[in-house]
Parts: C-alpha cells; sequence; structure tokens
C-alpha cells in the first residue's frame, strides 16, 4: 500500500508529511520536507528600493509606496506554494493526499494544482493547523474521518 502524503501550509511555512505504518498497523507522520518563507522576516525596506518620501507630488512630499505591496507578495506566494505542492506530488510517490491551508489562501492554492493531483486530493482543511503537533495532525487526517 502506498503512503499517504499531508501538505500543511499557511503563507509563512511549507510542511510536507508522509504516512507510515508501523509493523502492527499504526499510523505515525514523518517529516520529509520543510520550507520557510525567507520574505516574511524582511523589513519592508529590504523588500522595496525606494524609500518613503523619495516622490513628492503636488502640495506635499507623497509616499512613493505601493498600497498593493502586502496584496502582490501574498499572490505570489501562494502561486510559490502551489507549485511546491505540485513538486512534492510529482517526486514522492503516494495514494492519497491532503491539504490543511488558512481559509484565506486554501481556494486560490487548489485552483494552481491540476486535475490529477485535485483528484487524489481526498482531504481539504480550511485550517491553520501549521502549529498543530503530528498526533494531532494524524487525527485531522485520520481514516475515520475520510482520508
Amino acid at each position: 500500500m502506498l503512503p499517504k502524503l499531508i501538505v500543511i501550509t499557511d503563507l509563512q511555512h511549507f510542511k510536507l508529511f508522509e504516512t507510515k505504518k508501523d509493523p502492527l498497523g499504526r499510523e505515525s507522520l514523518e517529516l520529509i520536507g520543510s520550507v520557510e518563507s525567507s520574505d516574511t522576516h524582511k523589513r519592508l525596506s529590504e523588500k522595496v528600493s525606494d524609500q518613503h518620501g523619495n516622490f513628492k507630488s503636488v502640495g506635499g512630499s507623497g509616499a512613493g509606496e505601493d498600497h498593493n505591496l502586502v496584496l502582490e507578495w501574498e499572490r505570489r506566494r501562494v502561486k510559490e506554494i502551489g507549485k511546491q505542492i505540485a513538486d512534492a506530488l510529482e517526486k514522492h510517490t503516494h495514494e492519497t493526499w491532503g491539504l490543511a491551508a488558512p481559509k484565506a489562501i486554501n481556494n486560490q492554492i487548489v485552483a494552481l494544482l491540476n486535475d490529477a493531483d485535485k483528484k487524489s486530493m481526498k482531504k481539504n482543511l480550511h485550517l491553520d493547523l501549521i502549529k498543530t503537533s503530528n498526533d494531532k495532525l494524524l487525527e485531522y487526517f485520520s481514516n475515520e474521518k475520510g482520508m
């Protein structure tokens, strides 16, 4: 029987787990991949080249800020997560897989996946479980609950 993969993610972290069975048939999770976005730890001044007040406007000094910077960063990070999931599913042989991502980004991530990956996904949780222990994660994705 092929293992199951579990992806736990938010905008800052990406964790990939594989289910393992011991000789007695008990399941456990093994972390097989983890990525932390380095952009989350950077200050805004490290992300942009222009400093506050560099752009003057009529009637005062302009902020010169990109007000959509956070939205753009989130959009790019969601695309990165989608690619990380696709790469992980291609690299690791699996029977089924499950995803847990916060409600705000979950549907965006799923929309980026190909049809085959969507079909093999047996459980999709709209929850932020990134800090959840392995035992609790296993409960969320256990056979009794549909995976």
